[in-house]
């Protein structure tokens, strides 16, 4: 097993490191993953940087790979204290923490307490200050939709029905190079539905469009075949609220209101077993203070051009918090 460096600091931990140790998996905006070889282990780097707008604003931000890593490895360590199964194992540096090899489902798992975000965007008649008791719990597909394309230059892209296409390759394909803005129909992280007639069946909707204007009775943009059981959708909707309540639970001792949040889940390559994976920072939860959202803590007062400096000190503040966890 590594040396475990706590904060003694990035560069020195690297520095004791062979070329063939690690191997990058995947390399995101927000962060790397790489696997270590002999070992059941990936190595999660978090990056100093923060995405909106469905990717089309990126910001390098100081210190923010820190204080994201600080938030996600509480979160992991007060999670499996609580009896929750998390992929998490424990934190080597200021922006690097190891966690088991999971099978991810390509899902955003979102559990809500009140209504706000893309449900807002869908059911605009509703009043941020309801109550969703018991939990409301939303899936979301991780893939974007891409409707018919029958011209490109770029022959992989044309289709005549629409497609599930990995988000990056979907902006390679029909995003402006100079505006990064889409100039073609499409739909990231679609509303996952299950069919009312077939359980099998996933029909995929708009994430951020009101229901009632998208067509005449409301029909999906495309159907899939389910990737999961409906049992397994209980098991993960089961995950999911305990995971809520556990942290709405210590949120509430520091005087402030978990409004929604988003998890990822998948099965570890070790034991097959279902996890909590990926990370649980600031960009993945909705914090207000005394339940006001002028005094937002989350990533959406970046999302809303706040001042860079302003939004810094809104991460190393719930760093803090989450150190009390």
């Amino acid at each position: 097993m590594r040396e475990k460096i706590g904060q003694t600091g990035q560069a020195e931990w690297e520095s004791k490191q062979t070329p063939k140790e690690l191997q990058i998996i995947t390399e995101g905006k927000t962060k790397t993953l790489e696997s270590i070889t002999n070992t059941s282990l990936v190595r999660i780097t978090t990056k100093d940087s923060l995405t909106a707008n469905d990717g089309e604003k990126l910001t390098i931000l100081n210190k923010v790979a820190e204080y994201k890593t600080t938030q996600t490895c509480n979160v992991f360590e007060l999670l499996a204290k609580r009896g929750i199964p998390v992929a998490y194992q424990e934190r080597e540096g200021l922006k690097t923490f190891l966690a088991q090899k999971c099978r991810m489902i390509p899902m955003e798992c979102v559990t809500r307490r009140q209504p706000y975000g893309s449900y807002i965007k869908r059911y605009p008649d509703k009043s941020t200050r309801e109550i969703f008791n018991p939990l409301l719990t939303e899936f979301f597909h991780k893939y974007t939709v891409v409707m018919p394309c029958t011209i490109h230059r770029n022959m992989h892209a044309i289709s005549t029905e629409p497609r599930l296409v990995p988000e990056d390759k979907a902006r390679e394909w029909f995003t402006d190079k100079d505006t990064k803005k889409w100039n073609h129909e499409v739909y990231t992280d679609p509303l996952i539905n299950i069919s009312d007639t077939d359980e099998k069946i996933w029909e995929l909707h708009p994430a951020k469009i009101p229901r009632w204007l998208n067509a005449a009775h409301d029909p999906p943009i495309m159907t899939i075949i389910a990737a999961m059981s409906d049992k397994t959708v209980v098991e993960i909707q089961t995950l999911m609220r305990k995971v809520f309540i556990i942290l709405e639970d210590v949120w509430k001792l520091c005087q402030v209101s978990l409004i929604d949040m988003k998890i990822e889940v998948g099965y570890q390559e070790k034991d097959k077993q279902l996890v909590v994976a990926d990370v649980i920072d600031n960009d993945s939860w909705r914090i207000w203070p005394y339940g006001d959202p002028k005094k937002q803590l989350d990533k959406q007062s970046f999302r809303d051009g706040e001042e860079d400096d302003a939004v810094v000190e809104k991460y190393r503040v719930v760093a803090e918090y989450t150190k009390k966890f």
